[in-house]
């Protein structure tokens, strides 16, 4: 064996890499796909696309080295959290997967989080449902697709259908399947009670495991479509803003994960399974047995600069954009964005939220617009680090990853905002790797986790240090950020 191989399934593209035992990447490759809005408010992909880009960057990975398949020990996954995949019993996808941004099931959490509150069930659950998730989605089929409904033998996460196209097993494991939130989060396990009380049939739910064990083995038609070899063990894997944190050697309590892509979060691990009281944050299960991953997400963070860059400014390039911002001095001469395109989360669980420009002036040109959607994608993360420090967990420094892990610019935002050191690992492709690993571990190349990452895991040299004149003045635009909520949060409803 010589080499590992992590796939990511993200929101708009799947990723995967060829990692040697020695954590060097060798390749990687990458395809990308859109979000379907049938419907304002939806926001669905097909699985089938999924499955057809994983085939594609397997196979790019495989023949740009000209690699022997049978020199790939493991395989690991990583994905997108909350959607909702159904399969009949024949396996075949029933509808488009419903995915973590969608909207529509704002009906359904109202009927979930009141049972939750009724059964006093907070210290199971740990968490509110959120529109997106995969339980409100699946009460919305039922109430509304009830043909669909009935022809589905299981539900999946997306990254637990390609891992079935693989495999021809139809399983999931504890990270991902706490962000279903049909999963009692403190004990591991499915939250039988919600589930029948929710008059939702109990089969539909998968055997569970933890992301280190081996899920099965690469079938002999997977094998044919993708050029692995038949027989090549696939371990679980985990979402995505687990595998991140191992990519980046985020598994001791203390380190708080800045991770921006399409969507951001904020996250911490702990060794008690910690919560907001108000239910504002998520606590999901993370890789190892007895640990838990407190966080906060932002629906809108690389996708409000996105939306910018195609909608509005109808540039190409996302480094043309941040050659925009620098040119304008921090704090956008007053300018502040409220990112609530798809409405929001952390801290405000609000779909109806909408995005706001603030404070616009005739002195104001694209490149303010630019530097204020990043400053207000960056605030709006700070709303989840205020939170988690609320509740008296350290936070000793930063790590970013993702878009803004990449960007010099956004990391100085980051670090003036948040107040704290920001630290880059030198790993790319964080949550592939973390996969990787994850599938090394599983394998048996790798004692353990910890053992892995201090292994493979190192961070680049450069800290970026908070900038105090700018701290100053961003805590007092950051006051302003929040005022807008509080002052509009009645006007979103109409």
């Amino acid at each position: 064996m010589q080499y590992l191989i992590g796939i990511d399934l993200g929101t708009s593209s799947i990723k995967a890499i060829l990692m040697d035992v020695e954590g060097d990447v060798i390749a990687q490759a990458q395809e990308s796909y859109l979000i379907q809005v049938p419907t304002i408010g939806y926001a669905e992909q097909s699985p089938n696309v999924w499955w057809n880009a994983a085939v594609n960057v397997l196979r790019t990975l495989l023949e740009e080295e000209n690699v022997d398949p049978s020199l790939i020990g493991g395989i690991g996954l990583s994905g997108q959290m909350h959607g909702l995949v159904m399969v009949d019993y024949k396996g075949e996808v029933i509808r488009p997967a419903i995915i973590w941004s969608d909207q529509r099931s704002k009906s359904q959490i109202e009927k979930i989080n009141q049972l939750i509150y009724e059964e006093n069930a907070i210290d199971k659950m740990l968490n509110s449902v959120s529109t997106g998730f995969a339980i409100s989605s699946l009460l919305w089929i039922k109430e509304n697709e009830p043909e669909s409904y009935e022809k589905t033998n299981k539900i999946l996460l997306p990254k637990d259908y390609i891992r079935y196209r693989l495999t021809g097993e139809l399983a999931t494991e504890a990270t991902d399947a706490s962000s279903t939130l049909a999963f009692d989060v403190a004990e591991r396990k499915w939250a039988t009670f919600l589930i029948k009380k929710l008059g939702i049939k109990e089969e539909l739910f998968p055997p569970c495991y933890e992301p280190c064990e081996i899920a099965g083995e690469i079938t002999t038609c997977a094998a044919k479509e993708t050029g692995l070899k038949k027989g090549t063990p696939v371990v679980f894997g985990g979402g995505d803003q687990f595998m991140q944190a191992v990519g980046n050697g985020i598994i001791f309590p203390g380190i708080v994960s800045s991770n921006i892509g399409t969507g951001g979060q904020i996250a911490v691990m702990v060794d008690k399974p910690a919560y907001d009281s108000q239910l504002r944050t998520n606590t999901f299960c993370h890789i190892k047995p007895n640990t838990w991953n407190i966080q906060g997400s932002s629906l809108n963070s690389g996708l409000s600069l996105n939306w910018l860059k195609s909608n509005i400014l109808r540039e190409n390039d996302f480094r043309a954009l941040t050659k925009m911002a620098e040119k304008i001095a921090p704090g956008s001469e007053g300018l502040i964005f409220l990112p609530y395109l798809t409405g929001e989360r952390t801290p405000h669980l609000d779909p109806n939220a909408k995005g706001i420009f603030f404070g616009l002036t005739l002195k104001h040109r694209d490149d303010h617009f630019v530097r204020a959607v990043i400053e207000g994608v960056t605030y709006s993360l700070r709303d989840s680090l205020d939170l988690i420090e609320g509740l008296g967990i350290q936070t000793n420094r930063v790590i970013a990853s993702g878009g803004g892990g990449k960007s010099k610019l956004w990391l100085q935002i980051q670090a003036d905002i948040f107040n704290k050191p920001v630290y880059t690992s030198k790993t790319g492709e964080e949550a592939c790797v973390g996969a990787a690993i994850i599938a090394g571990v599983g394998v048996g190349v790798y004692h353990s986790i910890d053992e892995a990452c201090r292994k493979l895991i190192s961070y680049n040299e450069m800290v970026i240090e908070p900038l105090q004149d700018n701290v100053k003045m961003y805590s007092h635009y950051y006051e302003l950020f929040k005022e807008l909520y509080k002052r509009n949060k009645d006007l979103f409803v109409f």
